[in-house]
């Protein structure tokens, strides 16, 4: 009986450092393939395309997205500026179906978010070109674009 009970606690033992070294391995592992998830999503970052404010379109709304980088997503037309009270007013914004509105986006050298939108409407669902037209559209002035 006692031999049995050393055979069982050495087993039982064996287990124990077994498993555990086994733990520390798998989470080597996965240290490191996390470390080398990280450095590719930074290289993809840093390879996005970025638009320098002096090639942008004044009357164009950028944004930015993690698989496109900057791209225009819409046209602004009778832009009203606003500086003290930190507000830009649209006539209308068209070309808006890419524009997602509660995501920051640029217009020439203002960070913007959207606030209100008067009205929605898409002029022609039979062809893409024609895209969402936002009428009356008030933006808060978040802060500046740096680049």
């Amino acid at each position: 009986m006692y031999t049995f009970l050393v055979v069982f606690t050495a087993i039982i033992v064996f287990l124990v450092v077994y498993g555990y070294l086994h733990l520390k391995l798998v989470k080597k592992k996965f240290a490191k393939a996390t470390e080398e998830d990280q450095k590719r999503r930074q290289e993809r970052l840093d390879n996005l395309p970025v638009i320098p404010l002096s090639e942008r379109d004044d009357e164009a709304i950028y944004q930015w997205s993690f698989h496109h980088g900057d791209r225009l997503v819409a046209r602004a037309v009778g832009p009203e500026i606003d500086e003290a009270s930190k507000k830009v007013r649209f006539t209308e914004i068209t070309d808006s179906d890419l524009l997602l509105l509660p995501d920051e986006c640029h217009f020439r050298k203002y960070k913007l978010e959207i606030d209100t939108v008067g009205d929605a409407k898409k002029t022609d669902t039979t062809n893409s070109e024609e895209g969402r037209i936002l009428r009356q559209v008030t933006a808060q002035i978040t802060g500046y674009v740096e680049h």
